[in-house]
């Protein structure tokens, strides 16, 4: 029987207290920042699976509410789960802080505000054990908050299905370029061997897109599994939300990593594969331009003009538009306004999208998609 042994670590602002059971199959990573309010759910999500040999490794990143008291309770109630402290707010560098003690074979991440579907683990686990898959993708539930109090639900799913080898994993991706899907980390149960090659880049401590396209640019058997359900939960779309000057600067970001992926994929000059590439930066800009139009906000309307056309100047823009003309009716009134450099009719559009409520996901725009 194994003896419960406590112990501090502290590296680099790093403080972790260790409890020492079996070594797990799997390691939950769930980093939290102020995350009060739905933290609890998130957990009790990953403690009450069926599934339960698992270790689940909480990071703190300085939060100011209650979340230490969440982690402390938890701790105290469940020997599976361990508390990281991160001495700064940055989510990634507690991502990064976590991964660093975790000790399963296979490695899945939470959002602080999502929650696992009943049978989750069960199935994701039993299908990277099937295929010997590197990653696995599972279904996903996406709930919005409006700012009404209501929300929004879409539900993205694909059939079960796995790709054996980098080539048909490449060809297989775009509906998940496209979509978002691999554009963040939550939900996908990745292998040991995957995270730790990571952590030999600077892109651990780095946003959601660098992260990924790092996770996944070397792998070559992935599993995607249907009715594996996991919740996400966001924010306001971009018409309701606060403005976020940084917004657009993190699009032209996304798409290089994005461009950069396909690059070392070989596939730069596949216009059909780049089409996911352009697709989803297209419906990230117009996010980018709701939000600045949004009524919400407080800049003058020259400076609403201003950053909406350097927006629409950006050298990714212009590639984007006309890469994806022959299908410009996908993306609704605002492509017109966007392809015609029209800064006047993308207030238009946007608050015309606004005012009949329609909801652009960062991952789909209707209310259920099938990829």
């Amino acid at each position: 029987m194994t003896k419960d042994i406590k112990c501090s670590v502290s590296n680099g602002g790093i403080s972790l207290v260790r409890r020492a059971p079996k070594r797990p199959c799997v390691s939950v990573v769930l980093a939290a920042h102020n995350a009060g309010e739905h933290l609890t759910r998130a957990i009790e999500s990953v403690l009450n699976q069926d599934y339960e040999d698992l270790e689940l490794i909480v990071a703190n990143c300085a939060s100011s509410d209650r979340t230490a008291s969440v982690c402390e309770r938890f701790v105290d109630r469940d020997i599976r789960v361990e508390a990281v402290s991160v001495d700064n707010n940055s989510m990634s560098c507690g991502r990064a802080a976590a991964c660093s003690v975790a000790r399963g074979r296979y490695l899945l991440f939470v959002g602080q505000d999502d929650w696992l579907g009943a049978g989750f683990l069960d199935a994701m686990v039993a299908a990277a054990r099937e295929h010997d898959a590197q990653m696995v993708i599972p279904e996903f539930s996406v709930d919005t908050e409006q700012a009404d109090g209501s929300r929004v639900f879409a539900t993205l799913s694909h059939e079960s299905c796995f790709w054996d080898g980098a080539e048909a994993f490449h060809q297989g991706a775009a509906p998940f370029v496209e979509n978002g899907v691999l554009a963040f980390a939550a939900g996908k149960l990745f292998t040991r061997e995957c995270i730790e090659a990571m952590a030999e880049l600077p892109d651990m401590c780095h946003n959601e897109v660098s992260f990924m396209t790092g996770c996944v640019r070397d792998l070559a058997r992935v599993a995607v599994v249907e009715g594996a359900r996991y919740h996400l939960l966001q924010p306001s779309t971009p018409a309701h939300a606060a403005f976020d000057p940084g917004m657009f600067a993190r699009c032209q970001e996304d798409y290089r990593r994005l461009r950069d992926l396909y690059e070392y994929w070989g596939l730069l000059d596949d216009a059909a594969a780049m089409s996911a590439v352009h697709r989803r930066y297209l419906r990230e800009l117009i996010r980018c331009i709701e939000n600045v139009c949004a009524s919400s906000n407080r800049l003058s309307a020259s400076e609403r003009r201003d950053r909406v056309q350097d927006m629409l100047d950006a050298a990714p823009t212009r590639e984007a538009i006309e890469a994806v003309k022959e299908s410009s009716h996908e993306f609704g009134i605002m492509y017109a306004p966007i392809a015609r450099r029209s800064v006047m009719a993308c207030f238009m559009g946007a608050r015309i999208q606004d005012i009949v409520g329609r909801a652009l996901l960062p991952f789909v725009s209707c209310a259920e998609a099938r990829l």
